[in-house]
């Protein structure tokens, strides 16, 4: 198993640094529920259950043969756990080729000075706000195109000598269908590049529909959804105030996931990219 915090390889022979105890925090995250007790007869109830934010602990060791060796591993270590709002990208290479990835910030980091300066323990501590365990095996996210729906059928236009007008017929442009792989919901990102009216993207899958009001932008705009982070940007700019309140974040739900994508305007861009990592709870 090799584990990495961004760049910096944490569990290997050739800095002898390693893990050597278990890994906390890659089961299933914490569970906060909403509940109470019956008053006045037995028993309790529950409303809505929610995952916690993710809290792994590392621990290991440091080898070393001199002083000087023992105390540069240590600053190494300690530069590769920036604070906020820098994040530590925990990527874990297990045993059976499998990848995944979080994203953290250090909550708590341990390596006393020990009498004997050769060998030193660790223990770092993380936090993901997003519980979500991340499939990196593709070494990347996925990627899928949105089409509007366009309606097939017969074309008509003047040209025919014969029957003065020309016909054809047009297979027209289902709605889009995105297969997410992973065992859990997860939230994508999504692009809208180029000229575009009230925007409305709809998981029918789901029935969430995330939509913008008085929103009409030229060819030379770039507009991103991040549906995680509930934001939006026009060109790299805020552009959230467009987003009405009854607007849903859309999710992808295991499984396959019927897109629908609207515009107001005929002249509108067509399409929409949508990026997502599949995910699980835990491994």
């Amino acid at each position: 198993m090799r584990i990495f915090l961004n760049d910096f390889e944490l569990n290997n022979p050739s800095n002898r640094m390693f893990l050597d105890e278990d890994l906390e925090g890659f089961e299933l995250p914490a569970i906060r529920s909403s509940r109470g007790i019956r008053s006045g007869q037995s028993g309790s109830y529950f409303g809505a259950q929610f995952w916690d934010s993710r809290r792994i602990t590392l621990k290991g060791r440091v080898f070393s043969d001199t002083v000087a060796e023992s105390l540069e591993k240590k600053r190494e270590l300690q530069a590769a756990l920036p604070l906020f709002p820098d994040q530590i990208e925990l990527r874990m290479i297990d045993d059976d080729g499998r990848a995944y990835i979080m994203f953290c910030q250090v909550m708590d980091f341990k390596m006393p000075i020990k009498r004997q300066r050769f060998q030193h323990s660790f223990k770092i501590e993380l936090e993901a706000p997003d519980p979500v365990i991340y499939d990196d095996t593709a070494g990347g996210s996925l990627t899928a195109t949105i089409h509007k729906a366009v309606a097939g059928g017969m074309l008509f236009s003047a040209t025919t000598p014969t029957f003065g007008v020309s016909t054809g017929f047009s297979a027209g442009m289902p709605n889009t269908t995105v297969s997410n792989p992973g065992s859990t919901a997860v939230y994508p990102v999504i692009t809208i590049t180029g000229k575009t009216t009230n925007p409305s993207i709809t998981n029918l899958t789901t029935g969430e529909r995330f939509h913008l009001t008085g929103y009409a932008v030229d060819s030379s705009a770039v507009t991103v959804i991040d549906m995680l982070n509930h934001t939006v940007t026009l060109n790299g700019g805020n552009a959230f105030g467009y987003v009405p309140t009854d607007s849903d974040w859309v999710s992808l739900i295991p499984g396959d996931n019927e897109f629908l994508f609207e515009t107001d305007a005929s002249s509108d861009v067509a399409t929409a990219d949508l990026e997502w990592r599949p995910g699980m709870m835990g491994i």
